[in-house]
């Protein structure tokens, strides 16, 4: 599978067990080298529902980069 090499962001819930750390640490770079994981401690897999300000300041420090 062929890389993709432009910058990717991915939010996950630190509550949540859907991307792992080894996803995180592994998986996710060999696809994606230009990506950055954030986590957001407090919430689990509906992040943008749970935590919607703190996906968005993510999202906009991400967009401004």
């Amino acid at each position: 599978m062929t890389p993709f090499l432009k910058p990717a962001l991915f939010i996950r819930g630190g509550k949540s067990d859907y991307v792992t750390a080894e996803d995180k640490l592994y998986d996710i770079p060999a696809l994606f080298p230009n990506s950055q994981v954030e986590t957001i401690v407090d919430a689990g897999h509906w992040v943008h529902a749970e935590k919607p300000d703190e996906v968005f300041e993510l999202v906009q420090a991400f967009a401004k980069s």
